[in-house]
């Protein structure tokens, strides 16, 4: 139904908010602590409380503890490296919750109207609204969340599952089919998989720890060559025999169809300038080493049923439990229950889909100042920062930017306090939306590949999209404020999560800046990190003293030191050493100073020689690992994953027995 806005008497309010679920919340806590008004509208009908219905909270979260929940929050418990349950969760948002919780208006918004200085604001109800300011933070439209709640996973067993959606959901899903025995087959364009945590000497480092955002400061060709040693994450770009030769323990090498950046690379229109475009999938998953080490022991049944599950989709690949399938080559035949890929037919039993994710927004019409109206639909590109919408005049979204990895709360808090300052602040609201179309392309010029829009392109890089609203509202962390060589370490290693931009300044947390050291401490001042980069630049330097003292002609030697420079392959190749970095770089630095002493290539290349013996002896005798997607030393868990798929299947198995009492009991009432 549309209502006209003169049919209406509209109650005004200057801030009106619809929806009230997790990444409003730190919106609501700056805003009453200005003592600022607001309203707020909301059907009450939160994912998790659907998950909790269904009794589906078994499971645990895709990002740690530092990203799932406010910073605010995290200073009044312990917060050692770990990722909580989904119970936890819903537990940490009613914690919060209660808090509004009478603020808010239980109904529905059907219509919305916005004009070049108000909105107009329509319920189901009958209520009417005139508000200055519009924020919407409604959560994600998700075809996947129906079967999350909905899948029967005891009539699937032993069954052929197909998945034409791959994710963390769909393999949440697969984690819980794994033990029941069935035939899982998954058609996909690929996807980026990210172990969730890993050990290294005795320290856990929880995904986010691993990415060291701001070093793309000083060069995004540095921070390319480090991220892609990292995870091998560009060698699709090589001829996949050459991948194979040297990386192939590395998944996505191995398995090129789950190779997502291969594809992305090659849809490359332009070249991104931040080191890590958005609009990938990724997969964050227990490693199966981690795994063991945490839950594997006495408590493992307590753990499964807490949540903790084992769902290392590079392990099941590996292990024959999970094919797949390229999209591009498959046909599916619904009617028939069958899929068709390279001339070979598969039936299936049951086929998972999803759809592109779409914000929960009301139909939204704008109207310029000669009365024109057109219908506003929702384009991350056509946002600034993913808050802003170009077509729209005070209205603000609020968590409909997801991260490719960190957490959703995350990069919420950080758009929260960008539209309190933008509600609250007159001249930063002017700043913002006087050059608005300016800053949108701005930022698409440096995250997107192409100039075409994609129904990913919401998923962004969290460190760096933390980095940029911060910087936006002024309270990033600068290299001129440091006056320590720990400070310039912190600066470019620590990790850019919400709670590092309010240890000071105008949105401080108390409590904060304590507690960002004690996660410093706790990893030895991420010394894994600072060893792995300055293994890369010692290789680097030794690899031009080699070349410059070569006895060859300069022209010779200036296109090999360029060549050596440019080329991806340090990176790749100093990520199968880690954590023997600080042997290697004692090897190294000694190669410099041997140099110094002796001025002639043997010594740069006797140090480099010895660096790449260290390298292949530690993966022949497994002391070193990929930091991520290593398949190298899975083999060696094929006893835990027995033992885990036996305690599984004991579990189902009386979880049936309870089921099968309960029915009788009722049957005999």
């Amino acid at each position: 139904m549309t209502l006209n806005s003169t049919s209406k008497k509209h109650e005004e309010t200057e801030i009106l908010i619809v929806g009230f679920g997790l990444t409003i919340i730190p919106l609501l806590r700056e805003l009453r602590n200005d003592g600022k008004k607001y309203t707020i509208i909301s059907d009450g009908n939160s994912v998790w409380e659907r998950f909790e219905n269904e009794d589906r909270l078994d499971f645990d979260l895709v990002s740690s503890v530092h990203t799932s929940m406010y910073s605010f929050e995290l200073t009044d418990q312990s917060i050692k490296d770990r990722y909580p349950t989904s119970q936890e969760f819903l537990d940490f948002q009613r914690k919060h919750f209660k808090d509004y919780k009478s603020d808010v208006i239980k109904d529905f918004v059907s219509e919305v109207k916005n004009f070049k200085d108000h909105s107009l604001v329509y319920t189901e109800a009958g209520r009417a609204y005139k508000t200055k300011h519009l924020i919407f933070a409604t959560a994600f439209k998700r075809l996947i969340h129906k079967s999350l709640n909905k899948f029967d996973y005891d009539a699937a067993e032993g069954k052929t599952v197909a998945f034409n959606v791959f994710g963390d959901s769909a393999n949440l899903m697969v984690s819980k089919l794994i033990p029941r025995n069935c035939n899982i087959h998954l058609i996909t364009n690929g996807f980026v998989c990210l172990d969730k945590l890993c050990f290294y000497n005795g320290v856990s480092y929880t995904l986010e720890q691993l990415e060291f955002h701001n070093i793309r400061k000083i060069s995004t060709f540095l921070y390319e060559n480090l991220l892609t040693g990292l995870g091998a994450l560009k060698a699709g770009i090589f001829p996949r025999f050459i991948g194979k030769l040297f990386f192939g323990s590395n998944f996505t090498i191995k398995y090129p169809l789950s190779d997502r950046i291969g594809m992305f690379m090659r849809d490359f229109e332009r070249k991104e300038k931040s080191g890590f475009a958005n609009g990938f999938i990724t997969v964050k998953y227990w490693p199966v080493d981690a795994y063991e080490k945490l839950f594997g022991g006495k408590d493992l049944k307590q753990n499964i049923e807490r949540g903790y599950r084992l769902n290392d989709i590079a392990l099941f690949v590996e292990k024959g439990m999970v094919k797949l399938w390229g999209k591009a080559d498959t046909t599916i035949d619904e009617a028939n229950k069958t899929f068709t890929s390279n001339g070979e037919t598969i039936k299936y039993d049951f086929l998972i889909e999803g759809d592109n994710e779409r914000p929960n927004l009301p139909p939204i019409t704008y109207i310029d100042e000669n009365g024109e109206e057109a219908l506003y639909n929702y384009e991350h590109r056509n946002t600034y920062l993913g808050v802003v919408p170009r077509e729209l005049n005070n209205v603000y979204e609020i968590g409909y930017t997801r991260p490719t990895t960190g957490g959703l709360v995350n990069l919420a808090e950080m758009q929260c306090l960008l539209t309190h300052k933008l509600v609250t602040e007159e001249d930063f609201h002017s700043q913002i939306f006087d050059n608005l179309e300016e800053r949108i392309e701005k930022y698409n010029r440096a995250y997107y590949t192409t100039k075409d829009v994609r129904p990913k392109d919401h998923l962004v890089h969290a460190g760096f999209f933390t980095e940029d609203v911060a910087q936006v509202i002024g309270i990033n962390p600068k290299l001129s404020d440091c006056r320590s060589i720990k400070d310039v370490l912190q600066f470019f290693i620590a990790p850019n999560i919400a709670y590092t931009y309010r240890r000071s300044g105008r949105y401080k947390v108390e409590g904060m800046e304590e507690m960002f050291q004690k996660v410093w401490k706790e990893h030895n001042g991420f010394k894994l990190i600072k060893q792995y980069i300055s293994n890369y630049l010692l290789i680097q330097l030794n690899c031009v003293l080699l070349f410059s003292l070569l006895p060859i002609p300069w022209y010779a030697k200036v296109p090999l030191i360029a060549v050596q420079l440019l080329n991806p392959f340090v990176g790749m190749i100093q990520s199968r050493a880690i954590p023997l970095h600080g042997y290697q770089n004692l090897i190294l630095l000694l190669g410099i100073a041997g140099t110094i002493a002796f001025p002639s290539f043997i010594a740069p290349l006797s140090a480099l020689s010895l660096t790449l013996l260290v390298t292949v002896l530690g993966r022949k005798f497994g002391w070193s690992r990929l930091m991520f997607n290593d398949l190298k030393y899975k083999t060696q868990y094929d006893a835990f994953l027995a033992k885990y798929l036996s305690t599984c299947r004991d579990l189902f198995a009386k979880d049936r027995e309870k089921k099968s009492a309960s029915k009788e009991t009722v049957a005999t009432m």
